[in-house]
């Protein structure tokens, strides 16, 4: 029977070098526009993408537009879902045409409460001097979603426009992802989980398979619920949120 395996990336087969474990040997897995190493990966995790990759069908299925994808220098060969789903790449890297055609539509009809978001943060930043790096995330010419970051990694200045935000912004339309140094505004017609659905239902229908999910944070659940199988990473946002909810029915 055919393995295939739906694997976050950031944090939770490599992450900045900040959050590796103190003494233990790491090596470059992902760079930066300029071509200098942002994210590393340590040993057990190259041990882990090396088995999924000799044993399953790896479906890299990230938040990561194809430019940062592509910034990812792992040989990955198969399907990718890319933009919290908002992109289905086949293998050769295409993207999926069918899927596009779903999700093309409902970008641009979301195109300008993106833009009007991007501002206001952009705004607010301004204001309180954050110091922040805040962009609409766009994909084969599609806006996708608004990320917020802070260039140096100071994720509590990201907390002050968080804030804000999950004051203001229209949950029936949006979702609010917030992980360490990342704050992304996200469409609701995206989500990775909506994309592995495809991909089961269209590609992977015409034989038996064992699905296995990989990833690390709150919006991973979703997909992870969708596979056979799971697996996280020993400490991440989805452990902490199940360690806490455990101690607080003890």
């Amino acid at each position: 029977m055919r393995f295939v395996a739906f694997l976050d990336l950031d944090d939770t087969i490599f992450q900045t070098l900040a959050k590796c474990p103190v003494g233990e040997p790491v090596r470059p897995v992902a760079y930066r526009q300029d071509g200098t190493p942002l994210s590393y990966m340590t040993q057990r995790q190259q041990a882990l993408v090396d088995w999924l990759l000799a044993s399953a069908t790896v479906v890299p299925t990230t938040a990561r537009n194809l430019a940062a994808f592509r910034r990812v220098h792992l040989p990955f060969t198969s399907f990718a879902i890319l933009d919290f789903g908002g992109v289905v790449l086949l293998p050769g890297a295409r993207p999926d045409p069918a899927w596009d055609a779903i999700v093309r539509p409902q970008a641009f009809e979301i195109a300008a409460e993106l833009n009007v978001a991007c501002a206001t943060l952009q705004r607010w930043n301004a204001e309180l001097h954050l110091g922040l790096s805040v962009r609409v995330i766009s994909d084969f010419e599609m806006p996708l979603y608004l990320v917020a970051k802070h260039p140096g990694g100071d994720a509590d200045r990201l907390e002050p426009v968080r804030r804000r935000l999950a004051d203001s912004f229209d949950r029936d339309r949006f979702f609010l992802h917030s992980n360490g140094n990342n704050l992304s505004l996200v469409p609701r017609f995206l989500g990775k989980e909506r994309a592995v659905r495809y991909l089961l239902d269209r590609h992977f229908r015409t034989e038996p398979i064992v699905t296995l999910g990989v990833g690390d944070s709150l919006t991973d659940a979703a997909f992870l619920d969708l596979c056979d199988f799971r697996m996280l990473p020993r400490s991440c946002q989805l452990t902490e949120a199940r360690d806490g909810s455990s101690k607080a029915t003890r």
